[in-house]
Order: C-alpha cells, then structure tokens, then sequence
C-alpha cells in the first residue's frame, strides 16, 4: 500500500519499483516492500500473526541485494495458473510519457499458501503480466484500477480463493493480510520485513467518509476513486503498510475466504493514520474473467 514519504513518495508508488536499465529495483511510492525510509509506520499495523493458513496467500518475490526471494508485494491466487495483485506492484511509470512501463515477468516468481514467505507453499514462475488498459501511474498521484493479474508458467495445486462479483458494501466485516513492515523504525529496511504473515479485522466504510477522500492535511491525491472500496483504520492508527499492496481484502463465507479487494494505498501521510483504499475484485470481475478465461 502507498503512503506518502518525503519528495511526495507514496506507499503505493513505492511498491511498484522500477527495473533500471542496470537491471535494479528503484522505489516510486508506497506498496513496496523496499521503500525509502520516511514517515511510514508499522506493516498491518495493530494486527496480529495470522491464526490459520490462507492457502491462496501469495508472496510476490524477486532477486534482490542476493537474496533470491526478497518480498515484494502481496496477492491471491484466484485459479490455478492466475494471481491477482495490485498494478503498481508490477509496473512503474514511463520515462518517455506512456501510462506505465511492465516489469519484466522473468525478474518474478510468487510463493503461494505458505504464512511464511521465506519458506514453504509453492514457488512457481511467471509467465505474463496483464495489467488493467485504463490503470497509470504516476508518481504524485492515484487515479484507481490499480490492478494487475499474473499468469504462472503452470497450473498449481494450491486452493484458490473465490472471488467477488460486486463491489462490497459500506458495513461488511473485512480482513487484511500481509507481510508488510511491522515498526516505523523498520521501514524502508526490507531484511526487517516480518516473515511470518500478520492479519487485522476490520470493516468497508462509505466511499464518501472524509478520511476516504482526503488526508488528514487535506491532500486528495491518494483518495479513493470509483472502483474501489474504503477499509476503515480501527482506532485511527491500525492499518497496512509498506509491503502489503497488492495483498487481498477477505470476507468470510463460513469456513472459506473470498478475496473483495486488492491493497492500493493508505490516504494519508503515514500507515495507519488513515484507512486504505483497495481496488474493488467485484467492480473489475468482467475484466478479470474475460483476461484468465
């Protein structure tokens, strides 16, 4: 998820680091995991280990500083040669004035159904990358469709988690999950991501809340646009952080999962202090189904 840093760097922006022409990771905003560090808090903020395995929990990875499996983003696997994740996590913007520029799927692998994401589940490669026509990115701003699917080179034998077919309303009980970072000190330093996936509940407030539209200093550049739904920050300073864009927002459905959202950006200046947009799975399920049909 994006927030903002100093030089108006976002949580989002930063998980959607750029490949440089030396063929190096550089940050632009919020959701990544290899951030700057700035004013940025804690990774789910106020949450707590998570208390059972999501067997559709993805670790976006890449080779980063020798460690072949640094974390990057969240996702959810939605079938068994797709993940679903946010679209700045894979893209940054474009130097020549195009609306992004796709990383290279061959820098990626995931690490699917395992609550830690230096070990278990299954390692698969990518094949694609399918990022929505209409999302860009930019550096200073969010304008929404933040999302993006990853096609694995083959099926898995992983549970995938169901998907939403509308937008979810204002009042549904929710709950994120991610590795982002854990203590403000942390941030910006990936070797102090927390390896163990971290969970918090929390519940869909209406798109027009103040604090869903505009910063507590009153900056709506990271505010929610249509196509996306409002997670509220329980107690005003619980909420995801660097490290977990691209993550899913849950709802329960007796003993299964289904996956509502994927994590854009937290709102305002700092995780926590605000509540976190997440791109709707319902609002963009045509597209979706059309791309992994």
């Amino acid at each position: 998820m994006t927030k903002n840093l100093p030089g108006s760097l976002k949580r989002t922006a930063a998980l959607a680091a750029a490949v440089t022409a030396a063929g190096a990771f550089t940050s632009f905003g919020t959701a990544q995991a290899d951030e700057p560090t700035g004013d940025v808090t804690p990774s789910i903020i106020g949450g707590t280990p998570a208390d059972q395995t999501y067997s559709f929990m993805t670790s976006l990875e890449y080779e980063r500083n020798g460690n072949p499996d640094s974390h990057r983003c969240g996702g959810a696997l939605i079938s068994p040669e797709w993940v679903v994740t946010a679209a700045h996590c894979v893209t940054s913007p474009d130097p020549n004035g195009g609306a992004y520029v796709v990383m290279d799927p061959a820098l990626l692998h995931v690490r699917v159904g395992s609550n830690d994401r230096t070990t278990g589940g299954t390692i698969a490669k990518l094949q694609d990358i399918v990022v929505h026509p209409e999302y860009h990115s930019y550096e200073d701003r969010e304008l929404g469709k933040d999302i993006a699917l990853l096609h694995l080179d083959g099926p898995i034998a992983d549970a995938p988690a169901k998907m939403a077919d509308e937008l979810t309303e204002p009042g549904t009980a929710v709950r994120e999950i991610g590795w982002g970072y854990v203590s403000n000190a942390d941030a910006g330093d990936p070797t102090k991501l927390p390896t163990q996936l971290q969970q918090l509940d929390t519940s869909i407030i209406p798109s027009d809340t103040p604090k869903c539209v505009a910063g507590p200093d009153g900056d709506t550049s990271w505010g929610i646009h249509d196509g996306d739904v409002c997670a509220d920050n329980p107690e005003g300073v619980r909420g995801p952080c660097g490290g977990d864009s691209g993550s899913p927002l849950l709802v329960r459905e007796g003993n299964r999962w289904r996956v509502v959202g994927v994590d854009s950006r937290g709102v305002g200046h700092v995780c926590g202090e605000s509540p976190d947009v997440y791109t709707s799975v319902g609002h963009f399920r045509g597209w979706i189904d059309r791309v992994i049909a």
